[in-house]
């Protein structure tokens, strides 16, 4: 039976609690790489809200993780590694390795990492109406939560004011949508954060600035790098689906083809519905492959599941089949794939949901689907090679008017905060990563914006999802671009910090 267990990167975290209803959102952990499990710390002063006209009056209780294990006092740095879109549990603790061990190492830094709003135990009301997320399920609440917690933490530690020795400068650090939160820190918060450090930050994106194609075409393309064949063989096993559609019921399909459950949700109620939620389920899967697959060699998960998929003794029911049973790999031997376990929390929960990516599963899977259904909407279409269905605003609306009554706003933070047009604002010192293998590089950052205003892209041809923040030490399993990429950014953090003290 396949296993995603046989996975030989040494970047698993959390892998032995695998199970299908967190594949998406572990998958993207993978990417993220090994991380460091910690003891949870509690900030019980955040502010619900932050834009009340009293911010104290009401407050709860946010889990964060922090390492002064490298700290050398006031006058060095912090690194504010922000949380996104998942609980951080203690197993995972601290995310990057690459911060917390090397670069804390190597500039005495403190590192702090908080769970954002929503997720996990940081949960700003219980039992939120959809008025309370409209109110207060928002980045930048997420961002005033990070800004608020490293104030306290500069206080704690006695750290002084801007200018005199004692002062300690806070670099901003994420990758994926806490990439984005970390440019997003920089650009608001100038005040409060010196310098920021955005790994595959979906900028372009959430400025509506990326064709719906590139996604996937990109995925596909990646695929095809793996393993010669897999793209075409991916289009044609999806083709071989939906025509099996023509002839039968999806009932018929689903429990004499396909080792599907008879649980269907009950929202499937027809063979378009069918195909089209079983295609999500293939295509979402695909692209947690591609962010994963790093390095690009003939040990990863895309690689062996594109090499069943190009199996020519195998039928477009057994390919499936396959990435269903790698889906399922904590169940018995057999069991049926349910399609139920690739469901969000919530009511009116369905498997296409505000991200075509895949939002995830459980509360997590619920509050990313909330999300991306107000402002932090992407445009991602399914393109032919995963079997072609056009994303439009029109579906995202009637989906997150079903699921939470409201309507997505693509253009309201880039238009407010001014990153359809960055030069145009007055960002500075941020440095912007990208692997080129990964798919959320089309919407990313990808080339030197500014010298003279140190907005500063390196691209990592071999890379994947934020890739660079996947290992503690640059080693022989990281490609010599990502060991290249450590050496520069750690040279361009230290000319930062230098610059920051002499201000």
């Amino acid at each position: 039976k396949p296993s995603l267990h046989s996975y030989t990167r040494n970047n698993t975290q959390r892998m032995s609690t695998l199970s299908p209803l967190s594949f998406f959102f572990l998958i993207v952990l993978l990417a993220v790489g090994q991380s460091t499990p910690t003891d949870p710390s509690y900030y019980q002063a955040q502010a619900v809200n932050h834009f009340s006209s009293d911010p104290s009056s009401t407050t709860y209780t946010q889990r964060f993780y922090e390492s002064s294990k490298y700290f050398s006092g006031p006058g060095h740095p912090i690194f504010l590694v922000m949380g996104g879109e998942g609980a951080i549990e203690p197993s995972t603790g601290l995310f990057y390795p690459f911060i917390n061990e090397v670069l804390a190492s190597k500039f005495g830094a403190y590192v702090i990492q908080p769970e954002h709003r929503f997720y996990g135990e940081s949960i700003p009301v219980v039992n939120a109406t959809n008025d309370d997320l409209q109110l207060l399920m928002t980045p930048e609440q997420a961002l005033h939560d990070a800004v608020a917690l490293v104030n306290s933490l500069r206080d704690t530690l006695g750290c002084t004011a801007k200018g005199t020795p004692t002062y300690c400068p806070v670099i901003s650090v994420g990758g994926s949508y806490p990439g984005f939160l970390s440019f997003s820190m920089r650009l608001l918060f100038p005040q409060h954060i010196d310098a920021s450090y955005a790994a595959s930050a979906p900028v372009k994106f959430y400025a509506q600035q990326v064709d719906g194609q590139e996604y996937y075409d990109l995925i596909a393309k990646s695929a095809e790098r793996s393993l010669s064949g897999c793209a075409k063989s991916i289009q044609s096993a999806l083709s071989d689906f939906k025509a099996s559609l023509a002839e039968q019921t999806y009932q018929e399909v689903a429990s004499g083809l396909l080792n599907i459950c008879p649980s269907i949700p009950s929202y499937i109620d027809d063979n378009e519905k069918f195909y089209h939620e079983v295609q999500m389920v293939i295509a979402y899967t695909f692209a947690g492959l591609n962010m994963a697959n790093y390095p690009p060699n003939d040990e990863t998960e895309l690689y062996e599941v594109c090499e069943s998929w190009t199996d020519p003794d195998s039928d477009w029911a057994a390919k499936l089949n396959f990435l269903f049973e790698t889906l399922n790999e904590d169940e018995d031997e057999g069991a049926c794939f349910d399609l139920q376990s690739q469901l969000p929390a919530g009511d009116k929960g369905t498997i296409s949901s505000g991200d075509w990516s895949g939002v995830g599963t459980g509360p997590d899977g619920k509050m990313w689907d909330y999300q991306t259904c107000s402002l932090l909407v992407e445009r991602i279409d399914i393109t032919e090679t995963f079997g072609d269905r056009k994303w439009t605003l029109d579906w995202l609306k009637n989906h997150c008017q079903e699921r939470f009554e409201i309507s997505p706003s693509p253009s309201l933070l880039a238009s407010t905060w001014g990153f359809d047009d960055i030069l145009s604002t007055t960002l500075s010192r941020t440095l912007f990563t990208n692997g080129l293998n990964d798919g959320w590089s089309v919407g990313s950052i990808t080339e030197t914006l500014s010298e003279e205003r140190q907005l500063i892209a390196m691209n990592f041809p071999n890379g994947a999802h934020h890739s660079d923040l996947s290992h503690s030490d640059p080693g022989p399993n990281d490609t010599e671009d990502i060991q290249e990429g450590h050496e520069k950014i750690a040279a361009l953090i230290g000319e930062w910090l230098i610059e920051i003290m002499e201000e």
